[in-house]
């Protein structure tokens, strides 16, 4: 069940982040475009100055300005996305807290349900013991009583015959009249006795049944209780994968954020440029910090997006173009640097 929420978060996740990132590619593009024009137009210019009332210098200016533009764009893609990704948080982070609370309520009254559930069959094994010895009761009470109707019936038979009157006509019929009441009390007695114990009997039948029923209902309730726990305990995994997937997101675009915020303030310092005494070694000095960072920027964005995509949007062409331009604009401010010092 983990592995199934946490790769189906991590698909979430790298969808997400494409989505980002191929809204960032859109302006970068352009602004790659743009920081190579920049450099073209460098590698043209023969002077040793750019100066400002030229249309090379606005040219220059133009696309610096372009360039700041789209890539603010992108960081302000990232920014939204970041945004974003924090409001989710803070939304499952309380859910978070929802849920846990949510878990620790349903687990008191699961321990409550287990408690009252030993309670009811303690009460059950009571009354079947109980059932048991009223039954053994029963049984010994039907027993006497039975032998006492035999006796009695003996004893009628006897009388009817005529046994032991025949002697002693009076006193055997005092005697036959005593045995005779005494045997109906107890007879009464024993009858009496069946009664109370089947009574009994029918009592402990009933709280066996009674208690059995309880048994059987909250083991229900129990087995339901611990299907919720299991739910909420799905859905605290589920949260913690798709908070750890978001902590994730936010770091990756949080990192190429950061680049291209480095991005436009170094081209903020490059769109400043008016002054008569800047020359072709300062552009080059500031563009190197540029596309320093828009290499990594693009390398972030590559771990998101794999390379494909950058193939696909010509971003990787961009870059070698990129890359070539500068090592051409060294050479020259190199060459020129070696004729200055022959010069003096």
């Amino acid at each position: 069940m983990a592995w199934n929420i946490s790769c189906s978060s991590v698909g979430s996740q790298d969808r997400e982040l494409r989505k980002v990132a191929q809204a960032v590619i859109v302006p970068l593009k352009s602004g790659l475009q743009s920081f190579n024009k920049v450099s073209e137009i460098l590698l043209s210019v023969h002077a040793d100055m750019v100066l400002p009332d030229t249309q090379t210098f606005h040219d220059i200016r133009r696309q610096i300005l372009n360039m700041e533009q789209q890539l603010e764009s992108s960081e302000r893609i990232a920014a939204e996305e970041l945004q974003d990704v924090d409001r989710q948080t803070e939304v499952l982070t309380a859910d978070q807290g929802r849920l846990a609370r949510l878990k620790q309520e349903k687990q008191l009254e699961l321990d409550k349900l287990q408690k009252q559930l030993g309670s009811y069959k303690s009460s059950l094994e009571t009354y079947k013991d109980a059932l048991n010895t009223q039954r053994r009761n029963l049984e010994s009470a039907k027993e006497t009583l039975e032998n006492m109707r035999k006796k009695r019936d003996e004893a009628e038979t006897m009388r009817n015959v005529g046994l032991g009157l025949l002697a002693i006509p009076f006193i055997g019929w005092v005697v036959g009249s005593g045995l005779a009441i005494v045997g109906a009390i107890d007879m009464d007695q024993a009858s009496g006795a069946v009664d109370t114990a089947r009574s009994e009997v029918d009592s402990c039948e009933s709280q066996v049944t009674k208690y059995r029923n309880k048994v059987s209902e909250f083991q229900s309730l129990i087995s339901k209780a611990e299907g919720e726990i299991q739910d909420v305990d799905h859905k605290i995994h589920q949260t913690d994968a798709n908070l750890r997937d978001l902590s994730g997101r936010r770091e990756v675009v949080a990192d190429v954020q950061s680049k291209m915020r480095r991005v436009v303030n170094q081209l903020g310092v490059l769109s400043g440029i008016g002054n008569v005494a800047e020359l072709q070694t300062r552009h080059l000095v500031l563009l190197e910090p540029v596309m320093k960072v828009m290499e990594e920027m693009t390398t972030a964005l590559g771990r998101i997006t794999g390379e494909e995509l950058l193939n696909t949007e010509g971003i990787k062409s961009l870059l070698g173009r990129m890359k070539r331009n500068q090592e051409q604009l060294k050479c020259l401010v190199d060459a020129k640097q070696g004729a200055d010092d022959e010069y003096y």
